[in-house]
């Protein structure tokens, strides 16, 4: 039994002597570290590691990982001490990475020894299972952890327990970076027979420089670590990397109180890197890893889910028809429909059944046949307007060269009415306005000369006129009132039996009633004004109804109702005037035209 504890801490002398010397206290066996590259660069590498070896050194490294890999590293150490690294590595995405590694140490054909003879052999070996994850938790920052499987094993005696490391890196700068890691943080112990050990907590920190220019093809990066075992002083791991040509790389470092040097090769996915690290008390170790690089980098995986996300190049019809369809609701949001059909015809020739030219095609044919509609519609009242205007101005010029000058006048009023700028009409007026304005004058002059003269029945008939082709004229009433006062009854007779044989009916009506308010029971006046009402009911002419101002205007408001489309109240209008001209073609006439259209406004039943 003595010898079995003796080789025991034989072997645990070993191991701390390997991971350093020059101060007493515990620290776990894999603090030698782990991969060829971190041990030639002296194991300072806490805010370095972005490769498999983060989950041994600080899983906040596995959230930057660029590419999955696997890792082995195998060391011989002495007295038939091996130490295996095995890990592997897989990025999720550019903020997310995994972990999986498993590491032993352990030393075989141990002999046993009682009584100073020779029992047979036995083995010890301590190994671990680690599962780590890492995490950007926001810029610059990533953490990580690493839950551990403790395994001890000597001869037939083994124990189990679980750890757990804590670690976090921080991009400083851009070519500066901090990382920290707490390992074996869990109060746990290991027991394999009669005695327990508790694990050995650990904290590291430490800054890197990385990945600075000193040419086109040689990169240097520099890192340190300061390292802190429970009850041992705080070590120093340091070291360098000079990598060229982004293939040969040529680290040095110092690894607690030992030089350490290596070097390593990137050959498309494989890397072999080497470490050669000098020892105190033992013979120097090589360590030696090889990784291999698997599946697409995070940048390119990146690259192609942007390519998936991005759409194809469109074809060279695609690229026609897309034009096709630009051009063809530009035209349609302008709305040019002709236009915006030809160019969306062109595009169903490309593609016969898109539903969405179909229908654009269909509501186009829709919009003209509804613009047609609405044309033709427009077209219909321009064409009534143009005939209604015609007419009116037709009729104002009768009127004008038979010189019933306020007829015409009102008639030219409607056509104003509809059209303000009308030439035709506005010319016709300007005639009348001066002949009318010619004749006043000139029927003053006249009539006043008749009076002059005796001649009285011309006197009143001049006035009459003017009053007739002037009603607002303020010279004719005052001498017409003279006149009269001065004219005997036979005078007056006289004038009004000149007047009915001239028709000038209502002239001759006014001196008959003038007649009968001096002498009622005139024979001659009453005769004639019985005469004056037969010939009323005969056929009235426009020059009738002109001459009787109430009837003039109920014509004239029937013409606007019948302009307006007011058809019935045109026809009520129409009736009025009826019923003092009863035999009156041309209101009769309107009638007719009015009832027509009246009928064609009716809905089917």
């Amino acid at each position: 039994m003595k010898s079995l504890v003796l080789t025991i801490v034989g072997l645990l002398l070993s191991a701390v002597a390997y991971a350093g010397t020059g101060d007493a206290g515990r620290e776990s066996p894999f603090s030698i570290g782990n991969g060829a590259r971190a041990l030639a660069m002296g194991g300072g590498v806490i805010s370095l590691s972005q490769d498999a070896s983060a989950v041994y050194y600080n899983p906040a490294g596995l959230a930057n990982l660029l590419q999955q890999e696997v890792s082995f590293t195998h060391v011989v150490l002495f007295a038939n001490s091996t130490y295996d690294f095995a890990s592997w590595v897989y990025p999720v995405d550019e903020n997310r990475g995994f972990g999986l590694g498993f590491m032993r140490i352990g030393t075989g054909d141990i002999v046993r020894r009682a009584e100073y003879a020779d029992k047979g052999t036995f083995s010890y070996s301590q190994s671990q299972l680690v599962l780590s994850y890492g995490l950007n938790i926001g810029e610059p920052f990533a953490a990580g952890t690493s839950l551990k499987i403790v395994n001890q094993a000597l001869d037939d005696h083994s124990d189990f327990a679980i750890e757990m490391d804590l670690g976090a890196t921080a991009k400083l700068y851009k070519h500066l970076s901090l990382g920290a890691i707490a390992r074996d943080i869990l109060p746990t112990e290991l027991q394999l027979d009669s005695t327990a050990e508790d694990m050995p907590f650990t904290f590291a920190g430490g800054l890197t420089l990385h990945d600075l220019s000193l040419s086109e093809h040689a990169v240097v990066t520099l890192s340190g670590d300061l390292e802190k075992h429970a009850d041992r002083a705080v070590k120093l791991h340091a070291g360098g990397e000079l990598t060229l040509h982004r293939h040969y790389a040529f680290r040095a470092g110092y690894d607690r109180d030992n030089m350490a040097l290596g070097a390593g090769l990137l050959h498309g996915r494989l890397k072999i890197d080497y470490a050669y690290k000098v020892t105190d008390y033992v013979e120097d170790v090589h360590h030696f890893t090889v990784s291999f690089l698997l599946g697409k980098s995070v940048p390119e995986q990146k690259r192609l889910r942007e390519l998936a996300l991005r759409p194809p190049e469109p074809t060279p019809e695609e690229k026609l028809f897309a034009s096709l369809m630009a051009q063809g609701n530009s035209f349609l949001q302008r709305f040019e429909l002709d236009s915006a059909a030809t160019y969306y015809r062109q595009a169903l020739d490309l593609r016969p059944n898109d539903q969405e030219i179909i229908g654009s095609l269909a509501a186009i044919a829709e919009s003209r046949r509804v613009q047609h509609e609405q044309e033709a519609r427009l077209r219909q009242a321009e064409t009534e307007r143009n005939q209604t205007i015609t007419s009116f101005v037709t009729q104002a010029e009768s009127l004008y060269d038979r010189k019933i000058y306020q007829a015409s006048l009102d008639l030219l009023n409607l056509v104003f009415d509809i059209d303000a700028n009308n030439l035709r009409a506005e010319q016709l007026r300007s005639n009348i306005l001066q002949a009318r304005a010619a004749e006043v004058e000139q029927q003053l002059l006249n009539a006043k000369q008749a009076s002059d003269e005796g001649r009285f029945a011309e006197a009143i008939e001049g006035y009459n006129r003017v009053l007739e082709i002037e009603p607002d004229n303020k010279l004719a009433p005052a001498a017409k009132k003279q006149v009269l006062a001065t004219m005997d009854l036979p005078e007056k007779i006289r004038a009004g039996i000149e007047l009915f044989e001239k028709g000038r009916l209502n002239a001759a009506r006014t001196q008959f009633n003038a007649v009968l308010e001096v002498n009622p029971s005139q024979a001659t006046a009453l005769d004639y004004l019985s005469r004056i009402g037969e010939a009323q009911t005969r056929t009235a002419t426009l020059e009738d109804l002109q001459k009787d101002r109430d009837a003039w205007a109920l014509y004239l408001d029937g013409l606007r109702y019948m302009r307006n489309k007011e058809y019935q109240k045109a026809i009520d209008a129409w009736n009025q005037v009826l019923k003092a001209y009863p035999n009156n073609p041309n209101t009769v006439d309107n009638i007719e035209q009015a009832k027509l259209r009246l009928g064609s406004q009716e809905p089917d039943r």
